[in-house]
């Protein structure tokens, strides 16, 4: 307790303190950029969440993750340093449950040189890039997800007149707290067409990748196969990969396509044997003043290629959470940012089954009076749809056959009504196996809701307004029916203030989700305030959290409910 007043005191006096910040702060020739920023939450006792579910006991009374990045730029020459403090680690983050080091708290620090050249550039330190879609390499920071596998080496890159673009990279990934021994190394290659035949109305590209990992006694490791008491071994530390892409773009026809593959077998297979990756991607899009359409198809196996693996675990690479990877698989579902309708997100089947296939497609429209330019509707509509591959369960000493894991069709209408009211209509149907969130389970459970969402904006005047936003979830399965509501004020630039509910009010016979079947008249409420000053954002907010996936850019990790204080601050100059 005595550590978050202390921190609930800092921040307001920092707040107090910024009167006026400027994005950078001038240092002789050069610049320097600050950025601070700060997650805390105070955990409080809730014994119906724990009766609810016993996962959402309370292990900790406080997590804090704070995140201090400066640079400094001059000229064609740059640096920084990052701190990253985790006192201790926020429950939910796999940080918190593979964390390397011994104690509660632990920090991290990385940290770049780099010189920009016109045409080429070299950085030295940690690295942050990927390769064409980052299906055959990605190193990216998402604090929102505790994810963090920079690079630790050298980059280096040339560009050629935009029609030849090289470049390099090396280094050790870092994997949560510590630097790991893996290596990994490749390059990329991208030839512009275009460029090179002097096409001023189009846009053709062809571009390749190689990726390299070694992990030291990774052909030493075996792991434990139940239907062979030796087990099973990969041929070598290395892994090679390669990836080819084509890039198109003419008279609003956007087509992107890649397929990757692993040139040699990986641990990775679920079905308990070294196998092989591959994906193929692609990307078609079509768009004509209002209107645009857009499409992607992807079919992946085996395609998660992990930093790390454990020996003795059927799923090793597993066993060290969902920030061990080198690359990039996204799930391509639509991101939903209304609470029911991203109550049960898409989580893929590739942990259990190695793969999948399908895609989704967006279609956009904006309807637009040109003499009434404070008027305008705005349609959009998204169906995304992925089957699992036909794959065999070594476990099970079965062949289990591909089969649907998830449906979502939706669409939502944008309606600016005048210059004080606004409004968004959203409707999903979604349909999922839940048996897939189990395990490899051959017996498929589907379940279906249907989500139905009114948000309203009313504008006083220019600094007041307030915003509702009413919900409702309708299933005959899974956890029945919900209902929320959001009312919030904003006093414009600074002030915010919102009260929110969630409330599962249904009791279902069947429930895959909990321990037991006490999901029923269980309120998730919500009471929170912000302060906003030029660079300065400060976020309080106290209430009951449901356990569940949050997910970021195509990634999920799983929070247990909990009940207690959040607070949120950023700021930078």
């Amino acid at each position: 307790m005595k550590k978050f007043i202390l921190f609930l005191g800092a921040a307001f006096a920092t707040m107090l303190s910024v009167s006026e910040a400027s994005a950078q702060i001038k240092v002789g020739e050069g610049q320097v950029s600050v950025a601070l920023e700060s997650n805390n939450i105070y955990y409080l006792e809730d014994a119906m969440l724990v009766e609810l579910n016993p996962e959402n006991a309370l292990t900790q009374k406080y997590g804090s993750h704070d995140y201090l990045k400066t640079d400094y730029t001059l000229g064609k020459f740059s640096a920084g340093i990052q701190l990253e403090g985790y006192l201790p680690t926020i429950s939910g983050f796999d940080i918190s449950k593979y964390q390397q080091r011994d104690g509660k708290n632990t920090a991290f620090i990385s940290k770049y040189v780099q010189w920009e050249d016109d045409n080429w550039g070299v950085r030295l330190g940690d690295i942050y890039d990927q390769f064409g879609n980052g299906l055959i390499y990605r190193s990216y920071e998402d604090r929102a997800l505790g994810f963090n596998n920079s690079l630790a080496g050298v980059r280096a890159h040339y560009n050629l007149n935009n029609m030849v673009n090289v470049k390099v990279i090396a280094g050790l990934p870092r994997l949560y707290d510590v630097r790991t021994k893996t290596v990994v190394w490749g390059g990329d290659l991208s030839l512009s067409l275009s460029e090179m035949m002097g096409w001023n109305n189009a846009m053709a590209s062809i571009e390749g990748s190689y990726v390299g990992r070694k992990i030291n006694g990774l052909s030493e490791m075996v792991q434990p196969d139940p239907m062979k008491p030796e087990g099973f071994k990969v041929d070598s530390d290395i892994l090679n990969m390669v990836s080819g892409r084509l890039n198109l773009e003419v008279a609003g026809i956007t087509l992107r396509g890649e397929y990757v593959t692993k040139l040699n077998e990986d641990f990775y297979s679920v079905d308990q044997a070294p196998s092989r990756g591959n994906v193929i991607n692609i990307d078609l899009g079509y768009n004509y003043k209002r209107f645009s359409i857009s499409g992607t198809f992807r079919r992946q196996e085996h395609m998660i290629t992990p930093i790390l693996f454990k020996e003795g675990n059927f799923m090793g690479f597993k066993d060290l959470g969902g920030g061990n990877i080198v690359n990039y698989v996204p799930l391509l579902t639509r991101q939903h940012t209304y609470a029911l309708a991203n109550l049960n997100p898409y989580r893929g089947t590739t942990v259990f089954t190695g793969g999948e296939i399908g895609g989704q497609l967006d279609i956009y429209y904006s309807l637009r009076n040109p003499k009434a330019r404070g008027k305008y509707w705005n349609f959009h509509a998204n169906f995304s749809m992925f089957n699992s591959l036909d794959h065999h369960n070594e476990m099970l000493n079965k062949t289990i056959e591909g089969r649907n894991a998830w449906i979502d069709f939706n669409f939502d209408v944008e309606r600016q009504w005048n210059k004080k009211v606004k409004s968004t209509f959203l409707y999903s149907m979604q349909r999922w196996d839940e048996a897939f969130n189990h395990g490899d389970d051959p017996n498929d459970h589907y379940c279906t809701s249907h989500i139905f969402v009114a948000d309203v904006t009313y504008k006083f005047n220019k600094k007041h307004s307030v915003r509702t936003e009413l919900q409702y979830l309708a299933s005959e399965d899974y956890e029945g029916d919900w209902v929320a509501g959001t009312i919030e004020y904003n006093f414009a630039p600074k002030y915010s203030f919102y009260v929110s509910d969630m409330w599962n009010f249904e009791e279902m016979d069947q429930n895959f989700s909990y321990a037991t079947n006490k999901h029923y008249l269980m309120h998730y409420y919500q009471v929170g305030t912000s302060y906003t000053h030029n660079s300065l954002r400060v976020q309080l907010s106290y209430g009951r959290n449901r356990a569940g996936y949050v997910c970021s850019g195509g990634a999920c990790r799983y929070q247990p409910g909990y009940t207690g204080f959040n607070l949120a601050m950023t700021l930078s100059f």
